[in-house]
């Protein structure tokens, strides 16, 4: 048989083949390139075991979802649904099995994750109303995972977990390498407690080096609907990262934290680390490092295009070198957490440093006081509105001699003033003079202008220290008084009790003698009133409260010294 010679058809189709797959090579080659810039730490690692490899496919899986617009808490799904391929070696627990209830709280755990993945506080509702219901204090699953070396910027794993439930106490396992990790859910002593402890052993048949890591991550909402003030250094109820290191509080608003990618003052190596956690205002998820003396990293975690930019994930990481581990032996990082509302009982209860969270500022020696003759006073009263003005009356109270003295040298002021205005009339061309002379002659007659500030003066701090507590303890959070106030902790919304303040204190100056005072200082006391009216509409319904019963109780008090004070200079 004679051969034929190749046909023109055959020769393109060979040439697309070899074009094909050219084709397919670049775009690996280009596809692989995209990998190792995108997820280089995933393409650098050296090749895992099976148990990681089901980890790091998990990751980038998990970081595409991000990419998605979906936060990675949103997209993980409990372990009942969660999509976790059913593999031997991964044992998935019942919705039952990772749920702990109290009668305070709720928590849920994602084993997809190993992430505390829901706090219901049963007593606090998230909104007022009937259709209120238990505020959960996460903005998202909170991660808790062991990680074995690494450094900042470890990412989390998931799908690779199996569980298991003992009574009281789950434990979410995975294999890496050598060593068996565990993490152990359980709750603590007292309520509010939920502890974790991270568990490294050794599988292997030989010792292993170990630098263990305690990785704790949360994506948080940065954005949150808070009522303004017109007061500075006012708290706010913006998130922040928590910790105290080496005895000192490092408070970040979680905001800022992300802005600036991160901060140092959150990090510490080998020193003291008293707790650490995220804080939501009137609520805490902190963990107490059972060995005090350790390492603490925080970063923020890499935003995944299309991340709303109110997202922000925060990682923390507790870190311990313990050396080597001999086959078959175990080491531990023990954190005991707390998870629940920020009353000053609970927080000292579990730590003394937790207190500090409160946020009651430098008048806290003053806060905390009134703050316990609030909730005194409300234990009797069944309503918090009435015992903030039985507190205030009792103030005025204590406060009276302070009035009546300055009530007695505005009197004796009054009574010169006379004299006084000749002296300004006949200096009227050498101010320096007219001043020298009025001085001189209230200091013949030993008469002291600044006698009428005296009730004043220790009412500042008493009002500063006030407004601390109405703004940062949850007792007053959505504490109704009555009628249209349903919210002591927010501001009067018909903007009643502001204008009746202001009212009241233009009664009062009208009431208050004037001595001493040129015509321009008269107008500008007159116009503190509108001054204060206009502060007012912003801060707490129960801080207008206070003024508002202080202002009526200054009335009736500058009343009865008048009319004291005159039938006596009568009599």
């Amino acid at each position: 048989m004679n051969k034929m010679p190749d046909e023109p058809g055959r020769d393109n189709d060979r040439t697309r083949s070899m074009l094909a797959v050219v084709i397919c090579v670049l775009v690996y080659l280009g596809y692989s390139q995209y990998l190792n810039h995108k997820y280089p730490d995933y393409m650098k690692r050296p090749a895992p075991t099976e148990a990681a490899n089901v980890s790091q496919v998990s990751q980038v899986e998990s970081q595409a979802q991000t990419e998605s617009g979906v936060p990675q808490s949103q997209a993980a799904k409990p372990a009942e649904s969660a999509s976790v391929p059913a593999k031997p070696d991964i044992k998935l627990a019942a919705s039952s099995d990772l749920t702990f209830e109290s009668d305070v709280a709720t928590v849920t755990v994602d084993q997809n994750q190993s992430a505390i993945q829901s706090v219901l506080l049963k007593k606090y509702m998230d909104r007022i109303g009937a259709d209120g219901k238990p505020i959960n204090i996460l903005d998202s699953a909170m991660v808790v995972q062991g990680i074995v070396g690494g450094s900042s910027g470890q990412p989390a794993v998931t799908g690779v977990f199996s569980a298991k439930r003992d009574g009281e106490v789950l434990t979410l396992s995975r294999q890496d390498g050598p060593w068996l990790i565990e993490q152990t859910f359980a709750p603590g002593k007292s309520e509010f407690d939920f502890d974790a402890t991270i568990r490294f052993t050794n599988t292997s048949g030989q010792p292993q080096t170990l630098r263990g890591n305690a990785l704790v991550t949360q994506t948080i909402n940065t954005k949150v609907a808070t009522a303004s003030s017109l007061l500075p250094g006012s708290p706010t109820e913006k998130p922040r990262i928590v910790a105290n290191l080496k005895d000192s509080d490092q408070f970040v608003y979680a905001d800022s934290f992300c802005e600036e990618r991160g901060a140092k003052e959150l990090s510490v190596n080998n020193s003291d680390v008293r707790f650490f956690g995220f804080d939501r205002h009137y609520f805490l998820a902190a963990f107490i490092p059972a060995k005090t003396k350790t390492s603490l990293s925080t970063w923020m975690m890499e935003r995944a295009p299309g991340t709303p930019a109110d997202l922000c994930s925060v990682a923390m990481m507790v870190t311990e070198d313990f050396g080597v581990v001999n086959a078959g032996q175990s080491a531990e990082i023990v954190l005991n957490g707390f998870l629940g509302p920020k009353v000053a009982e609970l927080l000292k209860r579990k730590s003394v440093y937790l207190a500090d969270t409160l946020d009651m500022g430098w008048l806290d020696v003053l806060a905390q006081p009134l703050l316990l003759a609030i909730k005194g006073f409300e234990g009797v009263l069944k309503n918090y509105g009435l015992a903030i003005v039985l507190l205030t009356i009792l103030l005025k109270i204590l406060f009276y001699p302070l009035t009546k003295k300055a009530a007695e040298s505005a009197h004796r002021m009054k009574k010169f003033n006379p004299e006084m205005q000749r002296i300004r009339e006949r200096h009227k061309d050498d101010p320096r003079t007219q001043q020298q002379e009025v001085m001189r002659f209230m200091a013949a007659h030993k008469l002291n202008p600044m006698q009428g500030c005296l009730p004043i003066l220790p009412q500042i701090p008493v009002f500063l220290a006030f407004y601390r507590v109405l703004s940062s303890a949850i007792e007053l959070r959505h504490a109704p008084f009555f009628a249209w106030i349903q919210d002591l902790s927010v501001a009067d919304p018909y903007y009643v009790t502001p204008l009746l303040l202001g009212a009241g204190m233009f009664i009062q100056q009208k009431l208050t003698p004037m001595t001493g005072m040129d015509k321009t200082q008269e107008k500008v006391m007159l116009a503190m009133p509108i001054i204060f009216t206009v502060m007012m509409l912003t801060l707490p319904a129960g801080m207008v409260l206070y003024m508002l019963t202080n202002t009526v109780m200054s009335i009736a008090q500058q009343q009865w010294l008048n009319r004291k004070l005159t039938e006596a200079a009568a009599g």
